[in-house]
């Protein structure tokens, strides 16, 4: 590729006490890209995601981001305050448990609002007319705008979630298994949406997920992770189609196996 990462790891390394969560990480991704990052629970799939958003400090290692200005940022180099504007402003966090991401006791059109706010926005009035438009590309009624989370369903809070981390049109998306819990057809509906918007922003991303048929949906690479080490990598189909490490073959076999 010619253009320059949009996002870069190197070597990193973090523990919980005792227990080694990442270990020797490393990865690229670059702008209009989606990455996909798959293993077993404790793997160390969200820690990694927790790192790369500067949540969680690690040992050893470096995050680098290319903020929209072309400039290279040392993510645990700048400022606390320059890391929250980049993480209300150019980044997007979806969380597993969409309940953790949102206020629930603040209603939907709120919610979009506050990460506007958050941004610089200034009017009410644009914030109210913006969530408006967001409720509408995620396919929630507008008739539910003043209503909080704690009245939607799963799927709505996963995609009310999408429309508050890109209502500022973020350049890279965090996403941590976006479709956990949710049954089939909602799941469908929610994959449908992350590929249609972004296709339509040109969005970067790094999906987390247990779900390998997530992750070919989805991804144009793939990381596989085991014990914070990543044991195999490279293009989502042929590490799908042909593992070549024997804990691939053996995650790709179960999937295959439940399906």
């Amino acid at each position: 590729m010619t253009e320059e990462p949009l996002l870069e790891a190197k070597g990193l390394h973090f523990s919980y006490g005792s227990h080694k969560a990442l270990e020797g990480v490393s990865l690229e991704l670059y702008p209009g890209e989606i990455l996909g990052v798959v293993g077993e629970s404790g793997s160390g799939k969200s820690t990694l995601l927790n790192v790369l958003r500067g949540e969680a400090r690690p040992s050893a290692g470096e995050v680098y981001y290319r903020d929209k200005a072309g400039e290279r940022l040392n993510v645990f180099a700048i400022s606390e305050g320059r890391r929250r504007k980049l993480a209300r402003t150019e980044l997007g966090f979806a969380r597993q448990r969409p309940e953790e991401g949102l206020r629930m006791k603040v209603s939907g059109g709120g919610n979009i609002a506050e990460r506007l706010f958050a941004a610089g926005e200034r009017s009410y009035g644009v914030a109210r007319e913006k969530a408006k438009e967001w409720l509408g590309k995620v396919e929630i009624p507008l008739s539910r705008l003043d209503d909080p989370p704690t009245q939607y369903s799963g799927g709505m809070r996963e995609r009310l979630q999408l429309a508050r981390n890109l209502a500022t049109y973020p350049r890279l998306v965090l996403l941590d298994e976006p479709t956990g819990g949710l049954d089939a057809s909602v799941q469908a509906r929610v994959l449908d949406l992350i590929l249609s918007l972004a296709k339509e922003f040109g969005l970067a991303g790094v999906l987390v997920t247990h779900d390998l048929r997530v992750a070919r949906l989805l991804t144009e690479r793939i990381m596989v992770m085991k014990g914070g080490a990543v044991v195999e990598s490279g293009l989502t189909d042929r590490v799908l189609d042909d593992p070549r490490e024997s804990y691939t073959q053996l995650l790709v076999s179960s999937t295959l196996g439940d399906a």
